[in-house]
């Protein structure tokens, strides 16, 4: 028997590639003469280097940036071993850099993300990959252009302060003094959603609050992103504001589509093609994914998407696992989802639940190998 396990990771406690084998592990106890496969997945968030390197190759750097707050840090990058760079935003102006009291989207700034552009583009880079997920801004990339040499001016003639509560200030944009070496490189987002940068699905409405946005905040980030759109699409002659994916990562897509002429592209697909998907799901008997959390967000291209839409080209059962599952997940079967299982064994504080994810997959993987051997007696040699 053949058992693909290729879960994204568990936001907080383990990552792909640990709760892969975790599984992996678990399911061993039970059926040790099954094959199994372990293919780290990721959508451009949490993972997406790991994920990359895993499939292609390659080394990790790191360099000194500024987090959100514009305090010093080291970020991580890494070079594939095809010579494309790759980065996630979230290393230099993620959410997890934060304290639950520290986040504020009004004065948050990508500006950590720019630098570590600037950092690989001195290793004269011809491509990059931006993986996008898991910010703490929306700044539509202010920050992120300001760092590459981008200014932005007010009515007065002032250059405006960092975050997105600023945006609604500015008047006048002067990219010359982007470096033309990092004009010269090919940049590809890999956005983890597909929202455009404004409106009911946009980058303030969705996924300020998480980021610690009141409703009040909301209002005000909609509206300077908005107005940031607009001077944009009059001085840049571009029109980011509608383009699926552009309201990802607090809208940085956005800025990196105006300022470095990038590319989006879904990054669970892209991932998915890297890992060589189609080809290990073909001749397997079942597929075990997974994340933290599973709910309906989860069809709009997140990591475990193109495992259950794969799993269903070639007819094979995909089962999800997950430490909270949402009542909207059910969607996910019209998708190709055979069933989902929760990891948490009860009520328990989210505390516990981090410090025990390990544990309780083993334990579900145990149990979930016991009804795959049950359920394919004829199949194994048990």
């Amino acid at each position: 028997m053949k058992i693909l396990i290729c879960p994204d990771s568990f936001k907080g406690c383990l990552s792909a590639i640990v709760a892969g084998n975790t599984i992996k592990k678990g399911m061993q106890k039970v059926l040790p003469h099954a094959q199994y496969t372990v293919l780290p997945m990721a959508d451009g968030g949490e993972g997406t280097v790991d994920a990359l390197l895993f499939a292609i190759g390659g080394k990790k750097y790191r360099a000194i940036v500024s987090d959100p707050l514009g305090r010093k840090i080291q970020a991580e990058y890494a070079i594939l071993s095809d010579g494309t760079g790759v980065m996630e935003m979230a290393s230099a102006s993620g959410l997890p850099l934060l304290k639950q009291s520290e986040r504020n989207p009004l004065i948050t700034s990508s500006f950590g993300t720019g630098q570590l552009i600037k950092e690989m583009a001195k290793r004269n880079l011809t491509s990059i990959l931006i993986g996008v997920g898991g910010s703490a801004t929306v700044d539509g990339g202010m920050g992120m252009a300001m760092a590459i040499g981008v200014k932005f001016y007010s009515k007065n003639g002032k250059q405006l302060r960092q975050g997105g509560g600023f945006l609604g200030n500015l008047s006048n944009i002067d990219i010359s003094g982007i470096d033309e070496k990092i004009k010269k490189i090919k940049i590809t987002v890999l956005c983890d959603v597909k929202n455009p940068l404004t409106g009911k699905y946009g980058a303030s409405r969705v996924f300020a609050p998480q980021k610690g946005a009141t409703e009040q905040m909301v209002k005000l980030l909609e509206k300077n992103l908005s107005h940031f759109a607009e001077i944009i699409r009059k001085q840049l002659k571009k029109d980011i504001e509608n383009v699926p994916g552009s309201g990802a990562a607090g809208g940085i897509a956005a800025g990196l589509m105006a300022f470095l002429d990038a590319k989006l592209v879904e990054g669970s697909r892209y991932i998915a093609e890297k890992l060589n998907l189609e080809k290990h799901m073909k001749n397997c008997d079942f597929v075990i994914t997974g994340e933290g959390k599973i709910d309906g967000q989860t069809k709009f291209g997140k990591a475990i998407l193109p495992v259950i839409e794969t799993a269903k080209k070639f007819n094979v059962p995909v089962i999800a696992l997950c430490g909270q599952k949402s009542s909207d997940a059910e969607i996910l079967r019209k998708y190709g989802l055979t069933s989902i299982f929760s990891i948490v064994p009860g009520p328990v504080t989210l505390e516990e639940s981090l410090r025990n994810a390990e544990k309780f997959l083993i334990k579900t993987s145990q149990e979930l190998a016991y009804l795959i051997k049950c359920l394919s007696k004829n199949k194994l040699n048990c």
